[in-house]
């Protein structure tokens, strides 16, 4: 109760990637297309109160170049930031823009080789992103369900980088694990 309160600080500066989400946020909704405007909505944020005003002005612009690279972003005929479609996705799923160029590059290669003739297309699909720490896979369960599988749902396990030979291996490996 009587303990000092911690120092406040924006997140916004820590982080790359929260500048550029931030400021992908406000060009896809409109706030602000031009680059006094993006100036002005920093200058009012915490950020502005907490970091040098060269570093912040140094991060916008490394941040919209990023932006713009990437292709969330581009510039229309009077020099004001416009969202493009992957941008204005990538906000509307509250994906961070790191996470969302993996996505959208997954979902380009698996547009090269969708298989619908099976159900495997929609594991693919809605295989989390993120690793799972802590979250042992039981390769007999795997090796089981692949023995099942038919010639499309052995494609997609091949377009997904698993071969028949590795999940041997992996049960094989678990296997003598388990025995030792």
């Amino acid at each position: 109760m009587h303990a000092d309160l911690p120092q406040i600080e924006s997140c916004l500066i820590s982080d790359k990637r929260r500048i550029q989400r931030a400021l992908l946020e406000i060009i896809a909704i409109r706030l602000a297309t031009s680059r006094e405007a993006l100036d002005d909505y920093a200058s009012k944020t915490l950020l502005a109160y907490t970091a040098d005003p060269d570093a912040i002005r140094d991060t916008i612009e490394e941040s919209l170049r990023e932006l713009q690279r990437h292709g969330f972003i581009g510039t229309d005929n009077f020099g004001n930031y416009q969202a493009t479609k992957l941008g204005k996705a990538i906000v509307a799923s509250s994906l961070d823009p790191e996470d969302g160029i993996f996505i959208h590059s997954e979902l380009k290669k698996a547009l090269q080789a969708f298989v619908m003739d099976g159900e495997m297309h929609v594991l693919y699909n809605f295989t989390p992103v993120h690793d799972l720490d802590g979250v042992a896979v039981n390769w007999r369960v795997f090796w089981n369900e692949m023995q099942q599988l038919d010639e499309s749902g052995l494609r997609v396990l091949s377009f997904l980088g698993l071969s028949p030979a590795l999940i041997n291996k992996m049960y094989a490996t678990q296997i003598r694990r388990s025995c030792d």
